[in-house]
Order: C-alpha cells, then structure tokens, then sequence
C-alpha cells in the first residue's frame, strides 16, 4: 500500500504550517493499564521472559512485529470480498497481477507464513553439508536452514556489529568475504546466497543497491542463485533513497522494483512491508 496515506500541510495566511495526516480512523481498541503491582506479579510468573507474557497485562507492546498494523479501508473492503475457492480464485489471480506489478516476479507461490516459505525454501535447494553465505541471520531462517542440514555464514562488513559507527549501510554483505567462502567451498557447496532486507536482527541496518549488484555479479559469476528477503523492503529502499546519491529522484516503488530484479528468488512476510494481517 506504498504511497495510500498521505500527509498534507495546511499553510495559513500568517505563514504557518499544519501537518494533518490524510487519513481517519474508523476503528480503536480499547487499552487496559495494569496496575504496578499486577504488571511486577505477571512479569515474575513470566521468569522475566517476554514471550511467556501475558498480553492482558502489556500496555504497549513493542515485541510483535507483525499483524498488528491498522488496516486501511480498501484492505478491509477486499478481504470481505475475497474468495476462498480452493481452485481457480479470482482473487489468486488478482494477487499474482499484483505481485508482478509491483515487484517484477511473473510467478509467485502463496504461502501462510513467511517462515513457511523459509521451510519450502530449505526443502528445495539446501542439501546436507551446504554452506548458505548470508548479510546476517534472522532467527527462524537460521533454525530452518540448518535443519535441513546447511551451515549459515555471516559474511557482514566490519562496522555492521560497531554501535558507535555511523556507516550508512551496515546491512551489506561483504564482497570479499563472499568470494573467499566461494573458493573455500565451491560453488556446489552453496545452495543460494541470501540477502535480508532489512538486517533485522541488528537493528533494520540497510544495504546499498551498489552493494546488491555487486553480490548479484559474484553468484551469477559463479551461477549461484540470489534469494531477497523482502519481508522489510520497504525499510531497505528508503533508506537507499535518503543515503545512496544515485536514488534521491527515484521513488520508493521503482527502488523495490530494482531491488528485486537482482534476486532469483523473492520471499516475504507480507504483514510487515506490505501491512496485511493475518497471513503472507
């Protein structure tokens, strides 16, 4: 839903400026504010441990990541007249158009989850005793790969784990890093190169376009297939927009479209970046 809400600034005859947001909220939940002494007794009975908290007893929740968006009414609006055929529904069809249409894949496999699709992605392309060379790990891809029989390996830059470094893009894969896991290996060995977009587990730091492409180069040298991340894309392409030089006129839609022409294979959570609740 790129670009739907918008903000508008209202400039009054005196010169002053008034942001509104272009949208209205139609739907609220009602939020409950436990008392200290219920929040310390949860937390106890929790063993300090956030996923075994209870949500009744969370004012604001800052560790679920997805499906907890407000839904805009056009997305409301087509999940009521969604159909649920299970052969030949309009609606398939409706999501491959858009799949194409915004990303540049001609064919797209639905799946309930984007961790499902990490478990097709598994079974299919990594073999016991495979190497698959990473930008950095996410938590359920690493369990998946692995049990599948694959090593993962960390092939960041050098400032990526640096706090106090102020490099623009501490998501990229490092070339060099790559090519030596490539000789080390061989090409056999590596089921795919993977890229997230953005590095979630060390903060949503980006990588470059230069740096995709160049990573795109190296696995096509040696005909190694590129799997994009895009569970947080659009992260990735703005930032792309605010720090690359080469992408300060592109808009946010034609960056992802790039992004997703290196890739041979695209994957996502589609109730992160593209804002859907309940499923991918």
């Amino acid at each position: 839903m790129w670009g739907y809400v918008k903000v508008f600034v209202v400039r009054s005859s005196k010169g002053g400026e008034l942001y509104v947001d272009g949208f209205r909220i139609r739907v609220v939940e009602k939020l409950r504010l436990p008392s200290f002494d219920e929040r310390f007794k949860a937390i106890n009975e929790a063993y300090w441990n956030t996923f075994l908290l209870r949500n009744k007893y969370v004012f604001i929740d800052i560790l679920t990541d997805s499906g907890v968006n407000a839904m805009t009414d056009r997305q409301v609006a087509a999940m009521i007249t969604a159909q649920d055929s299970y052969a030949g529904s309009e609606t398939f069809y409706e999501f491959v158009k858009a799949v194409e249409d915004v990303l540049g894949y001609k064919y797209v496999l639905p799946t309930h989850q984007g961790r499902a699709a990490e478990h097709l992605l598994a079974k299919a392309f990594i073999k016991e005793g495979h190497v698959i060379p990473m930008n950095y790990h996410f938590t359920t891809t690493k369990v998946h790969f692995e049990l599948a029989g694959g090593q993962v390996l960390e092939l960041y830059i050098d400032e990526a784990l640096n706090t106090e470094s102020n490099h623009p893009f501490k998501g990229n894969m490092d070339p060099e890093k790559l090519k030596e896991a490539i000789r080390k290996y061989g090409p056999e060995k590596i089921s795919f190169v993977r890229m997230e977009a953005a590095t979630n587990l060390i903060g949503g730091q980006p990588f470059s376009m230069e740096n995709l492409r160049t990573v795109k180069e190296i696995c096509d040298e040696h005909g190694i297939p590129l799997v994009l991340d895009g569970s947080m894309i659009d992260w990735n392409a703005y930032l792309i927009k605010q720090r690359e030089s080469d992408y300060r006129n592109k808009s946010v839609a034609e960056i992802v479209r790039e992004m997703c022409s290196y890739a041979d294979i695209f994957y996502a959570s589609a109730r992160k970046a593209p804002c859907v609740r309940g499923g991918s």
